[in-house]
């Protein structure tokens, strides 16, 4: 293990710097490409989850679960304009321009060593190299806007010998608006991939199998006045191939009244009413849950946004004589940029969510953070970690699970990218053999357009 560390750190270290300094004009690595091998959240779904969160019921990046959304009002802009008006950097992808749209394709070859290839409590080695296609569109319109983004991946082993696996995702976005103080967001998502290994699999006692995650929703802001109003609502469904008595769908419903007292400070009142239906009628699982907030967003301003919130969730199961639970909640999500060399991002989060294990329920408690630094116009450092509390209700189960990851990432030229990463994820539980600690090295060459 400390070979594989070692390796990781000399790739990252001895990455060639350009002369130029100045602050950073490269994007930074997506979500897709810095997904870690096992971000398990301990909980079959996020019935109730934080309004900032994204992650879906593994707990994998790159996949929201089924309906998840960020309930984050639209900001309204001053004059919309298009991808070509805005920076573009040395460093930048320019894209390809197809009418009034913009195309931005690319592809990376990873390689990956891991020293716990199934995230379990038996850890096995494992040598994978994965090539990733990337496509991203954008609309150059003045008045509405859409966005697209599709990948394909596949993982072909070394050791262990195994089958390639692939995985597909696709999303949109269309942002409408309506009128000068409307806008109507419609967006759906599609995901089809290998399973992570997970505390709610186990408990299932089924092997990992293909998953597909299908949502779509809608979110209407509306200024009335001196007010903000949103308006918002989503389905989802989430398929196991071979596994059907696990397929279930989630229904959503939330709405956010703001006051702005200034230009750059809004306070909110935030609800939401969700309701997850299993194709067994009488899973344990099947239940509503309520979520409601105030909290305070911060917007339009120049080094600081983001909003925190606090409140209470509730989680009501259907199923006759099962209790429920409730909990507090303090969520928080804020990215500060002291400079052009800087961005720093901070969140709290906090889930109420049904499980599969014999607990009636599982509260989580998270705490994230993450540093970018351009230590270059073409190279920048990004690193990340959170750290979760997990309790399982009804029972004296109680886990910690720490995430991390070390990124580099270096632009050749706007076509050209060197991506390095080592990340490591561990789980501590009370219970006995439920342990686990994975350590994994990355690399990566990325062509873009």
């Amino acid at each position: 293990m400390r070979q594989i560390l070692i390796s990781g750190l000399l790739v990252s270290a001895c990455l060639p710097l350009s002369p130029a300094v100045g602050q950073s004009l490269s994007d930074s690595v997506s979500n897709a490409a810095l997904r870690t091998g096992y971000k398990d959240n301990g909980a079959v779904d996020a019935e109730g989850a934080g309004f900032l969160s994204g992650e879906d019921a593994t707990g994998k990046e790159a996949v929201p679960e089924p309906s998840q959304r960020v309930n984050r009002p639209v900001q309204r802009e001053q004059g919309r304009t298009g991808p070509t008006s805005q920076t573009v950097g040395p460093y930048d992808p320019l894209g390809v321009r197809v009418g009034q749209f913009l195309f931005y394709p690319s592809l990376t070859l990873w390689g990956e060593l891991t020293d716990n290839v199934d995230a379990s409590a038996v850890g096995q080695e494992g040598r994978t190299v994965n090539p990733e296609f990337e496509l991203r569109v954008e609309s150059d319109w003045m008045r509405h806007s859409l966005s697209l983004s599709g990948r394909a991946g596949m993982t072909a082993y070394d050791t262990p010998q195994r089958k390639p696996e692939s995985d597909q995702s696709l999303s949109a976005a269309l942002g409408l608006e309506l009128a000068s103080e409307t806008e109507l967001t419609l967006d759906g998502s599609f995901s089809r991939l290998q399973e992570d290994s997970s505390v709610e699999l186990n408990a299932t006692g089924q092997a990992a199998t293909y998953e597909t995650s299908l949502s779509a929703g809608a979110t209407l802001d509306q200024r009335l006045g001196q007010l903000d109003l949103q308006l918002r609502g989503s389905v989802g469904a989430l398929r196991y191939e071979g596994e059907s008595s696990r397929d279930y769908d989630t229904y959503r419903l939330g709405a956010r009244i703001g006051v702005p007292v200034t230009d750059q400070v809004k306070p909110f009142i935030d609800a939401e009413i969700s309701h997850r239906q299993y194709s067994d009628t009488n899973n344990r699982q099947n239940g509503n849950s309520l979520r409601g907030a105030i909290g305070i967003e911060v917007v339009n301003r120049e080094k600081l946004s983001g909003e925190i919130s606090a409140g209470l969730v509730a989680w009501d199961p259907e199923q006759a004589g099962q209790s429920g639970d409730t909990t507090l909640f303090a969520d928080a999500s804020l990215v500060w940029s002291p400079n052009g060399l800087w961005t720093i991002r901070g969140g709290l989060e906090t889930e109420l969510t049904s499980t599969a294990t014999a607990a009636r329920s599982v509260a989580t408690h998270r705490v994230s953070a993450s540093a970018e630094y351009a230590v270059l116009r073409n190279l920048t450092f990004t690193a990340s970690g959170d750290i979760s509390r997990e309790s399982y209700n009804g029972l004296s189960r109680r886990d910690w699970v720490f995430d991390a990851t070390l990124n580099a990432t270096y632009s050749f030229n706007r076509n050209l990218q060197l991506i390095a990463s080592i990340e490591r994820s561990q789980r501590e539980s009370n219970w006995v053999g439920e342990d686990t600690e994975t350590n994994t090295v990355r690399v990566g060459l990325k062509l873009q357009r």
